[in-house]
Order: C-alpha cells, then structure tokens, then sequence
C-alpha cells in the first residue's frame, strides 16, 4: 500500500492575511457608521434609516465573528483536530447568514407595522445620513470584494456590506421621494425592501455552508471527469472509494483508492495523478492509497505494494 500526499498551505495563509486586513477596516468604518444612522434614524424618525442601521449592526457583529474564525482557523491541528480548525470560518458563514436572515424578518415585521400609521420624517437629515452610509459601504464593498472570491467567511462579510450598500440607495431614494411629495408612506415601503433584498443571496450562502458541512463534492470539480483523468493514466486498472470534499473555502481535498498494474513504478504514478489533481481540478491536498487488487473499504486486508 503506498499513499501519496501533496499540500499547499502558502497561497491560503496569505488569503486568510488578506481577509482579515480588509475585515478589520471594514468593520471599524461600518461600526462607527452604526451609531451615526441610528442617531440619524430616531432623529429624524426615519425607519429605513433604523433598518439601515439594524443592517450595518448584523455587519459589525458578523465582522466580529469573522474575524474571531479567521483568528481561530489559524491554530495548528491537534490530536482531536487533525485538519486544524478551518471549518470555523464555515460555521461563522453560517451563523451570519442565519443572523441576517433573523434581521430581514424583523424589518418586514416593523414595516408592515407602520404601513397603518406613517410617521413625519425630517428628510433633510434623513437624506444626509443615507449618502454617508452610501459612501462607507462602497469604501466596505471595495476592501472585501476580491476577499469574497476566495472564502465563504469573507464572501458572508461581503454579502452583508452589500446589502447595506443597496439598502443606503433605497434611503436616499426615499428620502428624496418623502422630501418632494410628502409621501411618507414610502419609507415603511423602502424599509420593506431593504428587508427583501438580504434573502436570496443569504439564502444562497446558507445552502453553501450546509453543502460543505455534509462534505458534499465542490461545484467546480466533475467527480465522473476526475475519475476518468485518473483512469486514463497508464497503469491504472481501477478507481474506487474517491471522494472530494471541501474542508474551507478554498481548501478542497480528495481521497481515492487506486489499483495499478503490477508493472507499474507507484512512485511515478501517483506524481502523475497528483499532478492532473491539482492542475486540472486544482486540488492541492490529495491522498492517494495505491493497491495491486481491488481493495474495497469493507474489506479486512489488501495487499501492499511497497
């Protein structure tokens, strides 16, 4: 039996660095922003603004968190945690979008409550605020949108500051509006909306972390393709007992039982398999479990080849 291991941790590290640095900057601005909106909303007793600041406070706690699971992704593996603690940064995916899921439902609640009994709103402050919410969040959209490529944590964090970017055009909107018609009733409407927008990408998220959770096959990798590369390397007889999995965003691994020929040097093969792995599916952490029968994963023994 002989087993073939290639990682590659460099590239990851430095996207961790990265996330974190445009965390911190994004969630000092939208924190600082937070208490100016929700001054700004029950002055100018403006609920779109509220809702923008409900939104801009699920942005600082979620920040919070994402930050803490990047800090803790970070501890080296141990005994009871072989693969280190990179699903952290999954679970607080998860609890954000759960969050922001919990603060869509109360802002349509609230607006739906003053639908019956639209209140005065002063417009002039109103519309002052929503434009410097607007220019925080492009400034947070800006610093997280290359993060979001590359982790599920940073893309929640991502999601989150953009909602509030759409959110902070809904209130200028409003505002402007409210300020030339009198028609107040359009910020429980705009609040509504606000409220609306945060689901399908959150949703989207959430269906993401459950996927990764129950170790579900990566979207980008073909399993039927995968296995057909690997079976068509000379001195390959059969395939059995693969399985691709995503550990973090960005880090998916794969485990593969493979028969080879007896003529065959295993050494050279599995090179070449890892190879294709990581060339044409790029997955950089792969084990791979070389055999001379076909060894099934019920089976007591196989037969070794080194």
């Amino acid at each position: 039996m002989s087993h073939e291991h290639n990682h590659n941790h460099g590239d990851f590290a430095a996207l961790r660095k990265k996330n974190k640095s445009a965390m911190k900057t994004v969630l000092a601005l939208t924190f600082t922003f937070m208490a100016v909106e929700v001054i700004g909303g029950l002055y100018t007793g403006s609920l779109a603004l509220i809702a923008d600041a409900g939104h801009m406070l699920g942005d600082s706690a979620g920040l919070m968190l994402a930050l803490f699971a990047v800090w803790f992704a970070g501890k080296p593996p141990s005994k009871r945690k072989t693969f280190g603690y990179y699903r952290t940064e999954i679970l607080a995916a998860l609890v954000n979008g759960l969050v922001l899921i919990g603060l869509s439902l109360y802002i349509l609640f609230e607006a739906y409550q003053r639908f019956a009994n639209p209140p005065e709103i002063l417009t002039g402050p109103m519309l002052l605020v929503a434009v410097g919410g607007l220019v925080v969040n492009l400034i947070g959209v800006k610093l997280l949108s290359d993060a979001s490529d590359g982790s599920l944590n940073a893309k929640a964090a991502y999601l989150e500051v953009m909602s509030d970017l759409l959110g902070s055009v809904a209130v200028i909107a409003a505002s402007l509006i409210i300020m030339f018609t009198g028609w107040t009733i359009v910020d429980p409407i705009v609040s509504g909306l606000i409220g609306l927008m945060i689901l399908p990408r959150t949703w989207k998220l959430i269906k993401d972390c459950v996927h990764i959770l129950m170790e579900g096959t990566p979207d980008g990798v073909n399993l039927e393709k995968l296995q057909s590369s690997i079976m068509a390397v000379e001195g390959v007889l059969d395939v059995h007992d693969l399985h691709v999995w995503t550990i973090t965003s960005g880090r998916d691994a794969l485990t593969a039982h493979v028969l080879i020929d007896e003529a065959v040097d295993p050494d050279i093969l599995l090179a070449k398999i890892s190879r294709i792995a990581q060339e044409e599916f790029g997955l950089h952490h792969s084990t791979l479990q070389v055999e001379q029968k076909n060894c099934k994963s019920d089976e007591a023994s196989c037969d070794k080849v080194t």
